[in-house]
């Protein structure tokens, strides 16, 4: 009886001993996977300022050259115009 007490015994102990691994291991790659994971979404939001700020550097270059391209239609106009009132007259 007491060699079926240790058997049953040791048999408990190894599985709680691979019970107790495997919870260690769980929580060693759950802290590990969370720290990638942290470091991915800082990234990613680093890399979002920097696109929303070259998207706003785009737009204001955008704003400068339809200003500019306007300046030059009215320039043109103008231009137009004169000509065609030195021809008129």
């Amino acid at each position: 009886m007491a060699e079926r007490r240790r058997r049953v015994f040791r048999w408990l102990l190894v599985r709680l001993l691979i019970f107790a691994a495997g919870v260690a291991a769980g929580y060693y790659l759950r802290d590990r996977q969370q720290d990638d994971f942290k470091s991915m979404y800082e990234q990613t939001v680093a890399e979002l300022e920097d696109l929303k700020e070259a998207g706003e550097e785009v737009i204001d270059r955008a704003q400068e050259a339809g200003e500019n391209l306007k300046a030059a239609a009215e320039s043109t106009r103008a231009a137009v115009e004169e000509i065609r009132g030195g021809e008129g007259n």
